[in-house]
């Protein structure tokens, strides 16, 4: 496990895992991918855990996919990036597998595959400020991630096809309301605090009854592996465009890009 992923136990039975990037807004990299795969191996054998808390470090949960790794899938055969993208999702979306209730704190940006990896544990809080999308179509990119899976169940069909089309940014208080996250907050603080309350109301529950109910309501993941093939498979396609090419330079240079289509 290297510094890009902090792993600590808040008690025996409540662990933390903290995305430590901050100076990158906690984007997503095939480093960071594998310490957190890491991580996730060591809390899937470990008896006496009843929760997982998900956090980011510094003022954003995650940024989503990293610049410089989305520019080095330019030059990529397209059936090269579709294995390796798949591989990469796995890395991060290792989290649905951890056998206890795992809650997401969602302060700052959490969008594109920020928000598609948090979307993949099983609880969400977030402060009001908090900014929640899956913005892949404003970059010229298709959704990732195992986005396209977990968000039209979470808030249903309809609200989850407006926000990949549009690709909008949400507030907290605006996710509260369509159900994109169980609670909302005003400050990282308040946050934190409720998390930690709620973590400890987890942990009163019967653990292998906790447990037993992981397993019955992440029984259709089945179905994951098909839209992880899909998606990277779109996202191969994208990474061969010229429009992906200007919707991160438009990014970089903070200006509206101007797509082509091609």
């Amino acid at each position: 496990m290297t510094d890009l992923i902090r792993l600590t136990y808040n008690t025996p039975h409540i662990a933390r895992i903290t995305l430590n990037s901050p100076e990158t807004l906690n984007a997503l990299t095939w480093e960071m991918g594998e310490a957190f795969e890491s991580a996730v191996a060591t809390l899937k054998v470990k008896s006496d855990l009843r929760l997982v808390l998900v956090t980011g470090a510094g003022r954003a949960f995650s940024s989503g996919g990293n610049m410089a790794f989305i520019k080095e899938n330019y030059a990529r055969d397209p059936k090269e990036n579709q294995q390796l993208m798949v591989r990469f999702y796995k890395k991060f979306l290792a989290i649905a597998e951890v056998p206890v209730p795992t809650l997401a704190l969602l302060h700052g940006p959490a969008v594109g595959a920020g928000l598609a990896f948090a979307l993949a544990c099983d609880l969400r809080l977030a402060t009001a400020t908090a900014k929640l999308g899956v913005n892949f179509t404003r970059i010229g990119l298709t959704p990732g991630m195992g986005s396209s899976f977990f968000l039209p169940r979470i808030v249903g069909a309809a609200r989850a096809t407006e926000l990949f089309f549009t690709g909008r940014l949400v507030s907290g208080n605006d996710a509260h309301a369509m159900g994109l996250v169980h609670d909302v907050f005003a400050t990282p603080d308040t946050l934190l605090e409720h998390a930690r309350n709620l973590a400890n109301t987890l942990c009163q529950n019967a653990p292998l009854a906790l447990r037993g109910t992981k397993r019955l309501l992440t029984r259709d993941l089945a179905g994951l592996d098909d839209a992880l093939r899909l998606e990277a498979k779109e996202q191969a396609i994208a990474f061969a465009s010229a429009d992906i090419r200007e919707g991160i330079a438009a990014i970089e240079a903070k200006r509206t890009p101007q797509f082509m289509g091609k």
